[in-house]
């Protein structure tokens, strides 16, 4: 059985070098490029994973951390904040905490804490997808349109696509501007 590997293996060498003899160099060349352009994108598509430190902090998380993501989609930010704050102890350098922290105290209007938490987050983690979305609409919140359009051209650089922050920022700021 063929794996994809050597699928594209065969196929590198049948479009054009097997029919000339010595050239499989080039051949297995392209098929090394081939492997390394397909690894590169290992976890890339990830909210922001690009290291193994940023890969640590948005790995699977306990059943409490599920509990306050509950607790935010039934916007219950009291109680999410409350379980957060535990997790948050007991794992510090946990950026999708601290964001979720940031986005619940911004929802109940605490904008200082909300700051402090992004900032944190984004510390341990610069290209926390989550992260630099919410901020922006802080920035927005604060009437601070170009932070928040700073932070949607960094959304951009990190995403290979059009992902689902870029939207929401864009949208956001869009909304803003047009008041």
């Amino acid at each position: 059985m063929l794996t994809p590997i050597t699928k594209t293996q065969a196929a590198i060498r049948t479009v054009s070098f097997s029919s000339k003899q010595g050239n499989t160099f080039i051949a297995d060349l392209l098929l090394i490029i081939v492997i390394a352009f397909m690894f590169s994108f290992n976890g890339a598509f990830a909210a922001g994973s690009v290291s193994s430190k940023e890969e640590k902090t948005s790995t699977t998380h306990s059943k409490e951390y599920y509990k306050a993501v509950k607790f935010i989609k039934a916007n219950n930010f009291k109680d999410a904040i409350s379980l957060l704050e535990t997790l948050a102890t007991e794992n510090p350098d946990d950026a999708d905490i601290l964001n979720y922290l940031g986005f619940s105290f911004r929802k109940t209007g605490d904008l200082v804490k909300s700051s402090h938490y992004y900032e944190k987050a984004l510390n341990i983690n610069p290209k926390h997808l989550g992260a630099l979305e919410y901020q922006g609409e802080l920035f927005i919140t604060l009437g601070k349109i170009d932070k928040a359009k700073a932070n949607l051209a960094r959304i951009d650089d990190i995403c290979v696509t059009q992902c689902k922050e870029l939207r929401a920022l864009e949208k956001a700021i869009s909304a803003a501007l047009n008041k």
